[in-house]
């Protein structure tokens, strides 16, 4: 006898995984059924105006339709679906779910809608206007994206943290530092990688349809921007002393630093990157503020003045806490 899946897991499989693929694959045979009726070249751009502005292969628009269709949902699925079975939850894992839904039936009605308007022409220049299908497209996204928040159950996991203290404290003269490295999940390269790439694949077939050189400027910048980041996030060092606690990326930048005199309250959390940040990097999320969340597991939260909130995942966060705490209590002492 097997053991069935938990409901939150089957139902978010259902929505991100299964409606993608019946969605896109309704809307590849569509448009294939269609292709002995449209116009060669057929449009697969239109402009501002709504009127068709850009040419090429019916096969463009079916390959165009796959990626962004299912190519994205699935890339999103794949990065939440493990923790859900790991038995992590929260209402970011819905909100993808329903996104990954969203952006198929969204893409679907789109790019199908923008071949089969073109049925019975001579000239796809000829073509009407896109804009009613894109508003259409639109509502059925918001449709389909509320009704898979909906199907999806609300689980939460109980919010913990410990405050971390050292025996005996910090005496007045004595000075110590804490140095640790954290580096990114392996499930973050893997999906921060793969967006890349799924990055570099949609700018060769943009330019392969519309090769102009601002189109190519604006692509090759977005690709080394996204490399950039990548690389800039990968590794952060975490620095624990006197002044207080300093994250800082491996590149130098970005470096993040909260002083002493500006903690409140220091905690040792349980971090669920997925569950309450949305994915890993640099992350803010309502009650955990702002965070480098590299990886799931043991990280130090501090509570500032003025109610902001750093967190930064990393391994032995007990002991950098406990110090940075009596670090603030013997700055409490001084004043």
């Amino acid at each position: 006898m097997t053991t069935p899946r938990p409901r939150a897991v089957s139902r978010f499989v259902l929505v991100a995984v299964a409606v993608p693929v019946v969605v896109i694959a309704g809307a590849v045979l569509l448009q294939l059924g269609a292709r002995d009726a449209l116009p060669d070249p057929i449009a697969i751009h239109w402009g501002a105006d709504g009127a068709p502005d850009g040419f090429g292969a019916p096969w463009v628009t079916v390959l165009a339709t796959v990626l962004v269709g299912l190519g994205v949902p699935l890339l999103i699925a794949a990065s939440a679906v493990n923790g859900l079975r790991r038995g992590d939850r929260g209402p970011t894992y819905r909100l993808m779910g329903a996104l990954a839904a969203a952006m198929s039936a969204g893409a679907g009605v789109l790019m199908t809608s923008s071949v089969l308007i073109q049925r019975g022409l001579a000239d796809a220049a000829a073509g009407p206007s896109l804009l009613p299908w894109l508003v259409l497209a639109g509502l059925i996204a918001i449709g389909v994206g509320v009704a898979g928040w909906l199907v999806q159950p609300d689980e939460r996991l109980p919010a913990t943290g410990s405050i971390a203290t050292m025996d005996p404290p910090l005496t007045d003269g004595e000075r110590a530092v804490w140095l640790r490295s954290v580096h990114l999940a392996r499930a973050g390269v893997v999906v921060l990688c793969a967006a890349w790439a799924l990055l570099v694949v949609v700018a060769v077939i943009t330019l392969t349809v519309r090769a102009g050189a601002t189109v190519a400027t604006i692509l090759a910048l977005l690709i080394a921007v996204m490399a950039a980041v990548i690389a800039a996030t990968a590794v952060f060092h975490v620095r624990v002393d006197e002044t207080g606690l300093t994250v800082t990326s491996a590149t130098g930048f970005p470096r993040f630093h909260v002083p002493v005199a500006e903690i409140e309250r220091v905690e040792v959390v349980e971090v669920s990157p997925m569950g309450e940040y949305g994915g890993w990097g640099l992350r803010w999320a309502p009650g955990g503020g702002f965070g480098v969340v590299l990886r799931a597991g043991a990280g130090i939260r501090v509570h500032r003045t003025g109610g902001k909130v750093f967190t930064v995942t990393v391994d032995d966060a007990e002991t950098g806490a406990a110090l940075l705490s009596a670090e603030r209590e013997r700055t409490e002492r001084e004043r």
